[in-house]
């Protein structure tokens, strides 16, 4: 059945958006797909401090776009699996969730909801993870792209989330890094070289202990969008165990999106 869409619409007011979803647009259901974005990140690595030893995250996602407007503002229904592991101090980190949820994108940030049903692998039994949640990311390029340049670029990049637990397992939580990248090297297939420095944290209401810390990091980096090499010496700091250590930690990642929706269509 043919249905209209809501491109022709323009610009909304972020606090009338489920009520013009509603008026303009009809029944969720009823919308017709704009694209049906996914992607995968993982990383894994190895850190010399005995905190989290061997560890390995990542989550795969597909989703369902079903609004589009023409300032670039989207609704997305989406399906993932996460995973979270580490060989050291497991306990209320390591373990695998499915999720389903829906989240609308801004231009430099995103609200969305999350259902999720964990398996814990240690000590804890959370059966359920219902949260809603805000995150942003930003990159600015402070130096023209130059590859005739000693340094090539300075890219600066901020990512972070914060969420709000409505089943109350973990409390309210946020997490994310601001980082300054140089490159030095520019390789073929845009691989890039260069040091880092970056500053990370991750905090939560309940079960914290292993969890919560704050980080600062120098170190070197090689690879892609895609594909991404790091070691760096991190000095961090765990607030509930009244611990500080430091570090070398070795680090692979990958990043990587696609949209199933074919190029004639979009």
């Amino acid at each position: 059945m043919k249905i209209r869409t809501c491109r022709h619409y323009g610009i909304i007011k972020t606090g009338t958006l489920f009520v013009y979803l509603f008026l303009a647009c009809g029944p969720l259901f009823a919308l017709t797909p704009t694209a049906y974005p996914g992607g995968i990140w993982m990383q894994s690595g190895r850190d010399t401090n005995l905190m989290d030893g061997t560890n390995a995250q990542g989550f795969v996602q597909q989703g369902v776009e079903v609004l589009r407007l023409d300032n670039g503002q989207r609704l997305k229904l989406y399906g993932k699996f996460n995973w979270r592991y580490r060989s050291l101090n497991p306990d209320y980190y390591n373990n695998y969730t499915p999720y389903i949820g829906a989240d609308y994108t801004f231009k430099y940030f995103d609200l969305g909801v999350d259902f999720g049903w964990p398996t814990y692998t240690g000590i804890s039994n959370i059966n359920k993870d219902y949260s809603i949640y805000a995150g942003w990311y930003r990159y600015w390029s402070l130096k023209s792209w130059s590859t005739l340049d000693l340094i090539k670029a300075l890219p600066l990049s901020l990512w972070g989330s914060a969420s709000y637990d409505l089943a109350y397992n973990n409390g309210s939580s946020t997490m994310g890094w601001i980082r300054q990248d140089v490159s030095l090297l520019w390789l073929p297939h845009n691989i890039m070289a260069g040091p880092f420095a970056e500053f990370d944290w991750r905090l939560r209401g309940r079960n914290p202990d292993y969890f919560n810390y704050t980080a600062y990091s120098a170190g070197l980096m090689i690879g892609s969008d895609v594909l991404k090499f790091e070691a760096k010496y991190s000095w961090r700091s765990l607030p509930k165990l009244n611990r500080k250590d430091r570090g070398v930690q070795l680090i692979i990642s990958l990043n990587k999106g696609w949209d199933l929706m074919p190029a004639y269509q979009r």
